[in-house]
């Protein structure tokens, strides 16, 4: 008897070498009167795809905080906005490391209209983010349990 969790897709997205791939889809509720997605929703739309990045490398981030005293925010956020979403698009974000340090990791990431497993997909948005770990008193922390990870290594 087939189950209906056999098409359940893989919420998380998927990592091939050093890049992290996660597909959503743009709803109304994402979009303005004209349909176009809201320029804020694509910080919204990378910071997803960067928790189900660490999610798929089983980086808890609420074991991070609760026994580590980590918490990982953004610090700066570097977007070029190139072309809109719209309503009923499939986006692809592109995420991959630009460089890691001691305190913080910098993501550069992408997103594109997905048009389909063959076809170039568009280039909507790009960016770089920067995270940095930080104490319950705000006092930036050494992430040494993050880095240990091989996607977070410097080439």
């Amino acid at each position: 008897m087939k189950s209906m969790y056999n098409n359940v897709q893989n919420l998380e997205g998927e990592i091939y070498g050093n890049e992290h791939y996660y597909y959503l889809k743009v709803y109304y509720e994402d979009t303005d009167a004209g349909q176009i997605v809201y320029h804020t929703n694509y910080l919204k739309y990378f910071e997803r795809a960067r928790t189900s990045l660490l999610n798929l490398l089983n980086i808890d981030q609420v074991d991070l905080r609760n026994n580590h005293n980590v918490n990982l925010v953004v610090r700066k956020a570097d977007l070029m906005w190139h072309k809109p979403a719209i309503f009923n698009d499939t986006i692809l974000i592109k995420s991959c490391l630009k460089y890691a340090k001691n305190t913080s990791i910098t993501i550069c990431q992408s997103a594109y209209r997905f048009l389909g497993t063959g076809k170039k997909n568009e280039l909507l948005v790009s960016g770089t983010i920067q995270i940095v770990a930080i104490d319950k008193e705000f006092k930036v922390k050494r992430i040494n349990q993050i880095l240990i990870n091989k996607f977070f290594k410097n080439k």
